[in-house]
């Protein structure tokens, strides 16, 4: 494996596994892809959905589902960080 192997794997998982939602998950949590909430969306809204989807609410948890929450747990960090609403 070579240095350009590396770099083309996805992050943090098997680049033998093809897991979409996983690797922008992990995207969004090292920071290599920027989002945040535009200003019309409700930072509570994207909490009721983690504890929704935390408890079970929402169904078994499947890669998506996961991948999901930790989007959102991302979001909020940004939020919570930036003082924003609902912080």
């Amino acid at each position: 494996m070579t240095d350009d192997d590396d770099r083309d794997g996805t992050p943090d998982t098997d680049p033998r596994h093809i897991d979409p939602a996983g690797d922008l998950a992990d995207a969004v949590e090292s920071g290599d892809l920027d989002l945040s909430l535009d200003d019309d969306q409700d930072a509570a809204d994207l909490r009721e959905f983690v504890d929704a989807a935390e408890s079970g609410e929402l169904g078994p948890v499947d890669p998506g589902l996961e991948a999901q929450v930790r989007i959102a747990r991302a979001l909020l960090a940004d939020v919570d960080d930036d003082g924003g609403e609902d912080a």
